[in-house]
């Protein structure tokens, strides 16, 4: 029986911590004890969400260079790693949980040394690449699902099969109060932590007269939910997969404006399926014509939030038989 769950999420970037939330919040929905920490920059969404935290060093990979990446790494990198391991290992400790979820290697380790039940969860599966980002995912899979109960994968096709071990459930978007007014716009643009060109994006739309906003631009104040704001425009423009949940639960076009190999990977997959409301663009020029094909469309995509997919795969391997 769970009666308590602890949630670790990794601390490079905001979206580790926002596909935390929505489960955090099912899993309390339900009466159970949520204690949830990662750090980084998603930690002050969690905070606004009600969740107190503990402080965890923050762990980054950094150096543009083969000199500045090692120096990184002696300096700040691996005696980052070692205090985040120590801390992580004695929260969890003390905490107790009866399972861990978690996309923070230091919290798997942790799990597997002090004998606790945990998933990892994550959005990218090995078939989405090949051999040179493929075969580490793969093994790294493999290693995890040693020591884990199993992988659960948040995903725009969960409907797909998975790979052995692996769950898929949809996309884990921060829902906020359906009662919470936001008025009507064009496009939200979503940079995340590392898209490039918005304000190129944003001058020209300006220009055609479109009604925009940016997430965190100098206007925008931070807030504990996305959803009421994807709801509100007409499209949406981002890059990372948390931004991409947010908006197609909302039920908004979406244009997907990789950066990373990753959001790469998972765009191409994303057009190759033809998903209805749901566009890959590589240019401003083409994330410009996608936008104008959406705005006043009828075409919008059709998905549940994936959270309580996601509770009920874990509930159910931790029900006594």
């Amino acid at each position: 029986m769970i009666e308590k769950v602890a949630i670790v999420y990794w601390c490079d970037g905001a979206g580790h911590a926002a596909r935390s939330i929505p489960v955090a919040k099912e899993f309390r929905s339900r009466g159970i004890e949520v204690a949830i920490g990662g750090g980084g920059p998603g930690e002050r969404f969690v905070e606004l969400n009600g969740f107190d935290q503990p402080a965890f060093t923050s762990v980054t990979v950094e150096g543009n260079t083969p000199k500045a990446f090692l120096e990184h790494t002696l300096f700040d990198l691996a005696p980052s790693s070692v205090r985040r391991l120590r801390e992580v290992t004695g929260w969890l400790r003390e905490a107790d949980p009866d399972v861990v979820i978690t996309d923070d290697i230091f919290a798997g380790l942790a799990a597997a040394h002090l004998d606790l039940d945990f998933y990892r969860i994550d959005h990218l599966t090995t078939d989405l690449f090949g051999p040179v980002w493929g075969t580490p995912l793969a093994v790294y899979n493999q290693v995890s699902l040693q020591f884990a109960e199993g992988i659960i994968v948040t995903s725009l096709w969960p409907d797909d099969p998975a790979p052995e071990g692996t769950t898929r459930v949809g996309p884990l978007a921060q829902e906020g109060d359906p009662e919470e007014a936001v008025e009507p716009y064009d496009v939200l643009l979503n940079p995340g932590s590392h898209g490039e060109n918005f304000a190129t994006i944003r001058d020209r739309l300006n220009a055609d007269g479109y009604d925009v906003r940016t997430v965190g631009d100098d206007d925008w104040e931070t807030k504990p939910t996305m959803t009421p704001y994807t709801a509100a425009a007409d499209v949406v423009v981002c890059t990372g997969f948390s931004s991409i949940a947010d908006t197609v639960v909302a039920g908004t076009p979406c244009v997907i404006y990789p950066f990373l190999p990753f959001q790469q990977a998972l765009a191409e997959r994303v057009e190759a399926k033809h998903i209805a409301g749901i566009s890959m663009a590589t240019t401003v020029d083409r994330v410009i014509d996608r936008v104008e094909s959406y705005v006043n469309s009828d075409i919008a995509p059709d998905y549940e939030n994936g959270a309580p997919a996601f509770v009920d795969t874990v509930l159910a391997d931790g029900t006594p038989p």
